[in-house]
């Protein structure tokens, strides 16, 4: 089978970011032994994407470059020792549809998993955050697993132009344009969702309107000092 070059630095440096994903996920209590992230390579029709749960592949914490398998978009493997998570057309599916997106991440986080259950909106409360719900929340109303091409499908669909989608009763997804922005995506989704149950606790509080959220976004800088705040929490790239 034709594909990526192994051994090129894009390929390379790709699989050390989404193994750093990773680690930062576990880290911040996003995801355990389940969730997994994926990065398309280039524009081509292969993808890097965590390695399933096994008795050999365990917690988030522990992957690193090595252990990412690279499957194409039908969903045969390329490289690596260890199979695609059985969700795997949870991604392939958004990447089909989506040739804008770079990247996914689906976690089981606690807080807007939560949400999503509740079917609540998760309101643009903090200067930040809020940005990352500034195009809108998709919700996919099931807790299956998107362990089919079908299932993948209906996600992608559920999703459409969005950025995130809720699913009810399992976790949340992110599609953005680089494994950087999907996993700060999940980082800030988490953070805005507990502080919108802290406030409504409170008795509620200023939603910050679509004007306020266009300035901020206007003067917010590019995601990279962000990422490099993270990935100093977690051992350094391998």
């Amino acid at each position: 089978m034709n594909g990526p070059d192994l051994s090129s630095p894009e390929v390379r440096a790709l699989r050390q970011r989404v193994a750093l994903a990773c680690r930062i996920l576990y880290k911040l209590n996003l995801a355990d032994y389940l969730g997994h992230p994926s990065a398309r390579i280039g524009d081509s029709g292969y993808i890097v994407v965590k390695p399933k749960h096994s008795v050999r592949i365990r917690g988030m914490a522990e992957m690193t470059s090595a252990h990412m398998a690279i499957v194409d978009l039908d969903g045969r493997q390329y490289a690596g020792e260890d199979a695609p998570p059985s969700e795997v057309s949870l991604h392939l599916e958004i990447y089909r549809a989506r040739p804008d997106v770079k990247a996914v991440v689906h976690t089981h986080q606690l807080w807007a998993t939560c949400y999503g259950i509740a079917g609540r909106e998760i309101l643009p409360l903090l200067h930040l955050e809020s940005q990352t719900i500034a195009d809108g929340v998709a919700v996919f109303p099931s807790p299956q697993l998107i362990t089919t091409p079908e299932r993948g499908r209906a996600l992608a669909e559920a999703l459409g132009p969005h950025r995130i989608v809720l699913m009810q009763g399992h976790g949340i997804t992110t599609a953005w344009p680089s494994i950087e922005e999907a996993t700060l995506a999940a980082i800030h989704l988490e953070r805005l969702a507990h502080v919108n149950y802290i406030v409504e606790a409170l008795g509620g509080g200023r939603v910050i309107p679509p004007d306020e959220l266009a300035t901020l976004q206007a003067e917010t800088q590019p995601p990279a000092g962000r990422w490099a705040y993270y990935s100093s929490l977690v051992d350094e790239p391998d």
